[in-house]
């Protein structure tokens, strides 16, 4: 997703630099609308992303203050958001994030039709008491998750994504990165001749593949959940027709058809579809690098963490890179390729993507 409203502990912007670059204090007679009385925006090294913060929380008493000002200026919330590419509330204590609850309401303000299904590859789970909110992901953590655009494998796509950490990692690591894909595209054009080109006329082909929560715990690393989970059936048949409305081939690794020529589907269910590397922003008409290459691709589960390494200078993940360097290798081998192991990417002519260009992607990416 484009447009992110994230409420974390720890943002950094693209090139990891801190996001403090620029500040100013705005009273209500400036251009930023008055903030119970005035606000401070903080601007990161390319304008992103826009952190928002009041200059007195004391007169913030409730949730009920806060998301009465959001309503009162919504409009010029969005277009901060489209030009920005991203907003960050910091500082409103308890009226904010006190609780899930809370958080879903000030989403639901800013965007009323919120999404409740997921469809994605990352486990998650809903939270008690809210229709839309899920954790971020139920992975432990060790792992790590690469940058990139929510849903973006999808032909329709969340216009917006909202984050808020109501338990502030204390720890090493923890981050949550924030990375302006139009800056990647504009960063791959200029630097990377033919890369974008390449991308554009051979198109991105996913695969990915899910468990069969009934054949028992699944200790395929590269498969992240069961399909049961992610379409809420253990009706295959459903899944399946609920995998095609939203645009993707799907098939079942057991196929049996009945004497009445009735099909009935069982074992790892695998779903294929292919989308341009690039969309048009809808509301700025920016073109912008969006496309989940850099998570799904098999090579990516390990450069991700050499990346990590370098950032966080941790021979712990120095070498979990080696070990699942080898873990792809090995297992791509068994399963007949990189294509079979669980999540992958590919020309749309089943052509594997050049080593090169995956590796120039990924650290335009960091």
């Amino acid at each position: 997703t484009r447009c992110l409203v994230p409420i974390e502990y720890a943002i950094r912007a693209k090139y990891r630099l801190p996001v403090p670059t620029k500040q100013e204090n705005l009273t209500a007679g400036g251009s930023y609308p008055d903030f119970l009385p005035s606000i401070t925006a903080t601007y990161g090294s390319h304008g992103f992303p826009l952190m928002l913060s009041p200059t007195n929380v004391s007169r913030i008493h409730t949730i009920d203050d806060f998301v009465q000002w959001v309503e009162l200026h919504k409009s010029w919330l969005l277009d901060k958001l489209a030009i920005h590419g991203g907003l960050l509330f910091r500082g409103f204590g308890s009226a904010l994030v006190s609780n899930p609850a809370n958080f879903e309401r000030l989403a639901f303000t800013i965007e009323p039709n919120l999404e409740t299904e997921y469809l994605g590859t990352s486990s998650r789970s809903p939270v008690a008491g809210t229709k839309a909110v899920h954790t971020s992901s139920d992975y432990t953590g060790w792992r790590i998750i690469p940058s990139h655009l929510e849903m973006s494998f999808k032909d329709v796509f969340p216009q917006r994504i909202f984050f808020y950490a109501q338990d502030p990692n204390d720890g090493k690591g923890g981050e949550t990165p924030l990375v302006d894909f139009r800056q990647v595209l504009r960063d791959l054009k200029h630097s990377h001749s033919g890369i974008v080109e390449r991308f554009q006329q051979g198109k991105i082909t996913y695969i990915r593949k899910y468990h069969d929560l009934d054949e028992g715990p699944c200790y395929n690393y590269f498969i992240h959940k069961d399909w049961q989970s992610m379409f809420q059936t253990n009706n295959a048949t459903l899944a399946g027709q609920t995998a095609e409305s939203n645009g993707f081939e799907w098939s079942f690794e057991k196929e049996t058809i009945a004497s009445d020529g009735s099909k009935s589907y069982r074992g790892t269910m695998s779903l294929i579809n292919t989308r341009p590397p690039s969309r048009i922003h809808p509301s700025t008409g920016d073109e912008i690098w969006s496309n989940h290459m850099n998570v799904l691709h098999a090579d990516s589960i390990p450069a991700e963490f050499a990346f990590a390494a370098q950032h966080l200078q941790s021979w712990k993940y120095v070498a979990i890179y080696y070990f699942f360097e080898i873990a792809v290798w090995l297992q791509s081998l068994l399963a007949g390729g990189k294509a079979e192991i669980g999540h992958h990417t590919t020309h749309s002519n089943g052509i594997e993507m050049d080593a090169k260009d995956v590796e120039v992607i990924k650290q335009t990416v960091w």
